[in-house]
């Protein structure tokens, strides 16, 4: 009998699905030799021992003594061939010494030498009695089976043909699986190599687990070319979500890094990002991400002028001054400021609603119109925001103590000089009642006024 083994894949022990027992030879016809040997190990002696090359160790001459031709037909048998490849571990060696029938009996037989290959029903009912079947998520696959590193006979072709157990096709899986994976990741090492995971996982060579699974070349042929079409999380379709995002990133930094690199965070957070993203990895993914910019919808370039002025999103995390001047500065250029804004501007200014330094010089902008428009302080001390305050005149002093930057944007040293000069002018004396002058610090700018410092100096 070509190639004929006694027990056939009887030392190994474990699936007998598509996925991990592969085709076997022709068994031999155990049962038509009921009763002519007394041991399994006459003929197998490798197994008890582990040698994988004794698990067959009956010879061709042993055969003959019986297969002559003339006691019984002759047999053309050459010895046992080169075994299936496997990823089944041989568990005899260490294994409690069992009678062979307690895992390679036919089921429903009881005569001697009607056995089989082990199979998974044989194991389960010590080794798993609550398992629903041989793929059950709850099983200790590495118990039965080699990580796939290690079974280097398998092919590519027959790693491909490995089913999925049914827990792989629940909604929702991608999501979850990691919690399995780090319990138990042995079990996902039957199966998968580290290539498997890092075709989704850019963060792969910060994840123990990942980085416990050995790389294997058959899988990464079977990648080669594959990409992830990720859904969209849940989380990802709240409200303002771009705004809303560093909460979840806080809680779970790994769940954002499995499929955003630091280059993604840096896209928005321009100074703080590599402490944002410690968690991330620096290179760039393997597949395309396209990333929205917080703020910025399709017609952003049209409406973002509430927006930049409520500075949400913050533009200057991106953007320097120049890149607004580029388009704003100039005439027929797109206007910054709506239509009456230089008719109600003094207020806002001096509010401080808006940083005009932002684009605008205030002592050389502000000042180049209010003298060509005839609202130049020197024309009319009543003019633009201060018409809003009876006796403007008596009453600036406490705005200008709390705030003198605003009254600098339109007025310079010598317009206070001409009243409150101690030299010259009307010498009005600008300061409070409680004034000390030995207190100040900066006594050099005393001599503005006075000539002198405190002291005489």
């Amino acid at each position: 009998m070509k190639r004929a083994i006694l027990i056939g894949t009887l030392v190994l022990v474990g699936g007998a699905s598509a996925l991990l027992s592969l085709p076997q030879q022709e068994s031999f016809p155990h049962a038509r030799h009921q009763g002519l040997f007394p041991s399994c190990s006459a003929c197998h002696a490798g197994i008890e021992t582990g040698d994988a090359s004794q698990f067959v160790s009956v010879q061709p001459s042993t055969c003959q003594a019986c297969h002559d031709g003339q006691t019984a037909p002759r047999v053309s048998w050459d010895g046992a061939g080169v075994p299936e490849a496997t990823n089944t571990r041989s568990v005899h060696p260490g294994h409690p010494q069992l009678p062979c029938g307690s895992c390679h009996q036919v089921p429903g037989t009881s005569e001697e030498m009607q056995v089989r290959a082990a199979a998974f029903d044989n194991c389960k009912a010590c080794h798993a009695p609550e398992a629903d079947g041989h793929l059950d998520e709850n099983n200790d696959c590495i118990q039965c089976h080699l990580p796939l590193t290690e079974a280097t006979g398998l092919s590519t072709a027959q790693i491909a043909a490995f089913p999925a157990p049914a827990s792989h096709s629940t909604p929702g899986f991608i999501s979850t699986h990691g919690v399995s994976a780090n319990e138990n990741v042995m079990n996902c090492s039957v199966c998968h190599a580290r290539e498997s995971c890092e075709l989704c996982h850019v963060n792969a060579a910060n994840v123990p687990a990942i980085m416990a699974l050995g790389t294997d070349p058959r899988v990464a042929t079977l990648m080669e070319g594959k990409t992830w079409d990720p859904s969209t999380p849940a989380t990802h379709h709240v409200d303002n979500w771009e705004f809303a995002h560093g909460s979840a990133m806080i809680e779970s930094p790994n769940s954002c890094a499995v499929c955003h690199t630091q280059d993604v965070c840096s896209t928005c957070h321009v100074d703080t990002y590599l402490q944002i993203a410690e968690d991330f990895t620096a290179a760039g993914a393997p597949r395309e991400l396209e990333t929205s910019i917080p703020g910025h919808s399709p017609n952003f370039a049209v409406a973002h002028g509430p927006a930049a002025v409520s500075s949400t999103p913050k533009c200057a995390a991106c953007h320097f001054e120049s890149y607004c001047v580029d388009c704003h500065d100039g005439s027929g250029r797109p206007s910054f400021h709506p239509a009456d804004f230089v008719q109600r501007h003094g207020a806002e200014v001096a509010a401080q609603l808006q940083t005009c330094t932002g684009c605008h010089s205030n002592e050389v902008f502000c000042r180049d119109c209010h003298s060509t428009q005839g609202f130049a302080v020197a024309d009319q001390t009543g003019a633009a925001f201060h018409d809003a305050v009876p006796d403007w005149f008596m009453a600036h002093g406490k705005a200008a103590r709390q705030g003198l930057d605003a009254c600098a944007s339109c007025h310079s040293q010598t317009s206070c000089l001409r009243c409150h000069s101690a030299v010259e002018g009307f010498r009005i004396n600008p300061h409070g009642p409680d004034f000390n002058a030995d207190a100040e610090k900066a006594k050099g700018s005393c001599t503005i006024c006075h000539g002198t410092a405190p002291g005489g100096e």
